[in-house]
């Protein structure tokens, strides 16, 4: 079975969840067993040899343990015999690689050849002089078993026909398929497409389709459930290129039963459109050119009738609403499908949609079987939700089987459907961010390797289809998977496209391997929480996994602690707006940490699990005019929270009681900034500003430790230090209301500058020596050796982000005004993919702790965002 699964990956990867060879002639033909389920036909063993070593696509693959096993095999072998006697007896031998079935749910591998035999009896008595073998007898023939290594080896040898494999049952089936009267090439279907084949192909695989149920029930449930009546047989001529595995053939379908492709041999097929409404980061997408929906509906009925299914589908219909199927019929034109794109909770989103003829009669025949309670407007475009259940499915058949109960809008000439609100609306922002297939280089120039008009046009996004697959496999299949998923993950595209004609369809498919790009952002999940968001999601550090969580709270006050694959851990009722940032403390000093903050009532400390820690909240004596400062003087983790309540400092403990000896008097205006605190060589201060503009500089007594006798009532709230050899020597740095930078030395000595001229500063950061400031939409960075200016579509609204990623300097600043973040690289370059869409401030780092990057922010919904820079 994990040879199977091997083959899954390694050939469409979605088309047939299944995979099947074989190789008619002469004698080789009266072994191939009958249960046997794909064949190989190898026409030039060391072409195929050479070029599958050199094909990216398939050296990703061929590391599965199925895969790898078989490799192994031929390793050992080669070992035994030396490479050249091994390769030379398959590239002058007829030469077949079957699966067949040898237990239950269980497949190996059967290589048939023939051969001069007397090269096979060489082989063979070189084979029993070098390795301990076993002989027993099976139905009057002699089966040997050799040790070759930890593994097993079967042969059996005689005359022309040499018999290989790694399971004895396997050899036993071909043995009794010999003695049987029985031929599988008797088969006229298999005998058809045979003789279709190029020969001068590295090989040619068949499919035995007619098996594919087996094969997909390695699934637990499966999307593509229409393809497992495709047809009999399937041929396909495999070539490989440096980064492509290309198969082109044909699928006969037999004239005594019906199968799906023949819906479509009367319709027309068409350059595919849809792909300016699929996102970038599709997981799969199945596409279907249906030409005129009449001629559709009439060949989908036939189908049906033909297969015993009219009454049962006739059933389904009868649920739906009076009027209903007519409606659709008269506003679809000529394309529809469906397709699976981000996920959350490791749950995959499924959409559906089909294009319209005059918008005008879309949205009216819609709107008569809406839901009438639920109407949203987003981004321009009208929302609304069907009544009816399984519309889609109930009408059209498996391809909208994962759409139930959808929300749906109209953009362009298509109508979009999902059951997940927020998914639909983050399908949405990427449509009309250009965040689509129709804008993607690397989609463009697979697609233009193929034929283009097609009925069926299947794609796979490998990387975010195999991520999706885990929860759809068997159990026994999921570590193998987990472990390779970053190796298969770097094949990049699988596409199918199928035209169907009489009697037959035409198939071509890719699997192309391809590096991901650098510096390009894809969404990674949406979650959506149960009111708007208000204030900036926060990364924290996840003590448990060493991994970073997520922050947020809702304008109703209640905290959210996401993971970082967009799962709720949990929920919490404050008492108020956190001010500030949450900051991270290990109380018990066993590396477990906990989060605090401040509301202007309380004083929080919050374990991992979202319960209070003991002693608090606190209660604070007055209202907070700023945010705690979370002191850990010498990294002891002896912490002081000081919390700024009007004119007053309060210093707690982390038993949330106040601390004997602070000694800060009260000012003579309220406490505005938080309280920071900064060391060097060993010398504290503590800094923060009063309304007046009065900057209180103290030590860990709360005496003032410099007296800065200037007030400066423009200064902004946040101070960045500038490291010199002593405190003294040291320099804080801060923005003001003018737009001018403050240089303020310890002692007392101010300057107040622009950082341009013609440009104040209405947001600075000062990072890694960078003077990082904005002015309107324009954002600045100056660096000594790599400055640069650039700017987003309107007024930049909040402080800039910065961070260091694989030693590579990344600024990002969001515009609420043009509800976008954009994002730069340190050569002041926007990175692919941006800007992104965003109605409220973010946070970035990276979740994974794995080099890759992330932002986090929300659309005003409530819906939180992830994106990830690959």
């Amino acid at each position: 079975m994990k040879f199977k699964l091997g083959i899954l990956f390694g050939l469409l990867f979605t088309l047939f969840s299944c995979q099947e060879t074989v190789q008619p002639g002469f004698n080789l033909e009266q072994a191939i067993p009958s249960n046997t389920v794909w064949m190989l036909e190898i026409n030039d063993w060391t072409d195929l040899k050479t070029k599958l070593a050199s094909n990216k696509a398939y050296n990703q693959i061929r590391a599965l343990e199925s895969m790898a096993s078989f490799d192994k095999y031929i390793e050992e072998l080669s070992n035994q015999f030396g490479a050249n006697e091994l390769d030379n007896f398959l590239q002058t031998s007829e030469t077949y690689l079957l699966s067949t079935l040898s237990g239950a749910d269980r497949y190996d591998w059967l290589v048939l050849t023939k051969s001069l035999a007397s090269a096979a009896q060489s082989l063979f008595q070189n084979l029993q002089a070098q390795l301990p073998s076993e002989a027993r007898e099976y139905s009057g023939q002699k089966v040997y078993e050799f040790q070759l290594g930890e593994r097993a080896l079967f042969l059996l040898q005689k005359d022309e026909l040499t018999m290989i494999s790694g399971s004895r049952l396997c050899l036993e089936a071909a043995i009794r398929q010999l003695q049987s009267e029985t031929q599988i090439n008797a088969l006229q279907e298999l005998n058809k497409v045979r003789q279709t084949r190029n020969q001068e192909a590295l090989a040619n695989l068949y499919l035995n389709l007619k098996s594919a149920d087996d094969y997909l029930s390695s699934f637990k449930n499966n999307s593509l459930k229409l393809l497992a009546n495709q047809g009999s047989w399937l041929s396909l001529d495999i070539e490989a290129e440096v980064q492509d595995l290309i198969a082109t053939g044909l699928i006969e379908q037999s004239s005594d039963q019906s199968y799906y492709p023949e819906i479509f041999q009367e319709l027309r097929a068409e350059n595919i459109q849809a792909q300016a409404i699929v996102p970038q980061n599709i997981a799969q997408w199945v596409h279907l050119s249906i030409g005129n929906i009449g001629q559709y509906e009439r060949a989908f009925q036939n189908y049906l009738e033909q297969n015993g299914l009219w009454q049962s589908h006739l059933s389904r219909i009868d649920k739906l609403p009076s009027g209903l199927q007519s409606s659709l019929s008269s506003i679809i034109d000529n394309e529809m499908g469906s397709f699976e794109a981000g996920r959350n909770n490791e749950r995959s989103f499924h959409f559906a949609y089909f294009s319209f003829r005059d918008a005008e009669a879309a949205q009216e025949n819609l709107e008569n079987f809406a839901d009438s309670s639920y109407i949203e407007g987003y981004r321009g475009l009208i929302l609304r939700k069907l009544k009816a259940q399984n519309v889609l499915a109930r009408l059209y058949g498996e391809v909208f089987s994962e759409v139930h109960h959808p929300y749906y809008t109209l953009h362009q000439n298509y109508v979009l459907f999902c059951d997940d609100l927020a998914a639909l609306k983050v399908l949405v922002n990427d449509i009309l961010d250009n965040k689509t297939l129709d804008r993607l280089e690397s989609y463009q120039n697979l697609q233009n390797q193929l034929p283009g008009k097609a009925h069926i046009q299947i794609v796979i996004g490998m990387p975010e289809w195999l991520a999706n697959r885990k929860g759809d496999l068997k159990s026994n299949y999921q570590k193998e998977l987990e472990s390779r998923q970053d190796s298969l993950g770097l094949i990049r595209w699988g596409i199918l496209q199928l035209k169907s004609a009489q009697d037959r369809s035409f198939i071509s498919t890719i699997l192309r391997e391809e590096k991901p790009l650098e510096e390009k952002i894809v969404r990674q999940w949406s979650t959506q929480l149960g009111n708007p968001l208000e204030g900036a999601p926060q990364f924290l550090k996840n003590h448990s996994n060493q991994k970073l969580d997520i922050a947020v709270q809702d304008e109703e006050d209640k905290l959210y602690l996401i993971s970082r694959k967009g799962e709720v851990y949990w929920e919490k009722e404050l008492d108020g707006p956190i001010m500030g940032e949450i900051k991270q403390l290990d109380i018990f000093k066993n590396n477990k940490l906990q989060m605090v903050f401040n509301t202007e009532a309380s004083l929080y400390v919050v374990d991992r699990l979202g319960r209070d820690v003991e002693g608090f909240p606190v209660k604070l004596p007055e209202s907070a005019s700023a945010p705690l400062g979370l002191f850990n003087y010498d990294q002891a983790r002896n912490y002081r929270l000081v919390v700024p309540c009007g004119p007053k400092l309060y210093n707690y403990d982390v038993e949330g009681k106040l601390v004997k000896g602070w000694n800060f008097k009260k000012a003579a205006s309220d406490i505005v900034s938080e309280p920071q605190h900064f060391s060097v060589a060993g010398k504290d201060i503590i800094v923060c500003l009063s309304a007046e503009g009065k900057l209180y500089q103290l030590n860990r007594r709360g005496e003032e430790r410099f007296v800065l006798e200037e007030e400066i009532e423009e200064l902004k709230t946040s101070f960045y230090l500038k490291q010199g050899e002593s405190l003294k020597e040291s320099e804080l740095i801060a923005g003001s209301n003018s737009g001018k930078m403050y240089v303020i030395n310890p002692q007392g000595q101010v300057d107040a500058i622009y950082l341009d001229e013609s440009h104040p500063a209405d947001h600075l950061i000062y990072f890694q020596n960078r003077y990082i400031f904005s002015d309107d939409e324009s954002l600045f960075v100056k660096d000594d050796q790599k400055p640069f200016s650039a700017s987003l579509e309107d007024d930049i609204s909040l402080k800039p982000k910065a961070m260091i990623l694989n030693n590579r300097f990344y600024v990002a600043a969001f515009s609420a005004k043009a509800e976008e973040i954009r994002l730069f690289n340190e050569e002041g370059q926007l990175v692919d993919g941006f800007p992104v869409f965003a109605q409220g401030p973010f946070d970035m780092g990276s979740l994974n702790r794995d080099q890759s990057l992330n932002i986090v922010t929300y659309s005003n919904d409530g819906t939180l965002i992830c994106y990830r820079l690959r």
